[in-house]
């Protein structure tokens, strides 16, 4: 895959920005594109890898940001569910899930939207929940996103903290997946090798996006968040 490193960088590099605008989104723009030359097999696995270290830097900056008093409660939550999402992933049919979550992230995104003055004050073991849903999904479905994502859009927080929170759970969320990346021996040679040269472009992608995240108002960050979970929202209908 060498003649790909390059695409694959730059890749990496505009969705990483998304990444540091928004909290997420990374994947959800790299994947598609590089799995356009590229087996699922290393695709997922590098884009991953840069997704997660990235994150580290990002944490650094966001420390006064990241919400551990909720990143907690999601990360401890979310462990027990993958487990019982892997049980899911031998006896329930994909597809209908991905469209019932799929609808529900599109309603949502449009009720943000058209309603942006609304924000829910409920207390943080609703971190509990979210968290386990969050682990069925990505065991079950490689889906642990969308749940987070809409607890910190409901949140009564400011951007700076909905990135944080989502930055600090990713991390550790990736971590796991990298785990059983290598349990499986997806972090071939190839596979490493392009997750060094893409790693820089993705650090430095991630913190030009927080720096433009600071630069932007509040509702127009709103309406970004929305936009991108409704997009969350589609691409789980067609998959």
């Amino acid at each position: 895959m060498s003649e790909y490193l390059l695409p694959t960088a730059l890749i990496i590099f505009t969705g990483a920005l998304l990444q540091g605008l928004a909290g997420f989104g990374g994947a959800l723009l790299s994947m598609p594109l590089v799995l356009l030359y590229a087996a699922p097999q290393w695709a997922a696995p590098v884009v991953v890898l840069c997704y997660t270290v990235n994150r580290i830097p990002a944490i650094f900056m966001l420390k006064k940001d990241l919400m551990w008093d909720h990143s907690l409660f999601l990360i401890v939550a979310a462990i027990p569910g993958a487990f019982l999402g892997t049980i899911f992933l031998k006896s329930v049919e994909p597809g209908i899930i991905m469209k019932i979550l799929g609808t529900v992230l599109i309603l949502f995104s449009f009720y943000k939207i058209t309603t942006p003055k609304v924000k829910l004050t409920f207390s943080r073991l609703w971190a509990i929940p979210t968290g386990f849903l969050s682990g069925i999904l990505g065991g079950a479905f490689g889906t642990d996103g969308p749940p987070v994502v809409v607890y910190a859009a409901l949140r009564p927080w400011a951007k700076e903290q909905v990135v944080g929170m989502l930055q600090s759970f990713f991390l550790f969320a990736n971590a796991i997946i990298i785990g059983t990346y290598q349990y499986h021996g997806l972090l071939t040679n190839s596979v490493l090798e392009s997750f060094v040269v893409a790693a820089p472009f993705a650090i430095v992608g991630i913190l030009i996006g927080l720096k433009i995240n600071r630069h932007i108002s509040q509702r127009r960050f709103e309406i970004i968040l929305s936009v991108l979970i409704g997009i969350l929202g589609f691409t789980l209908w067609v998959r």
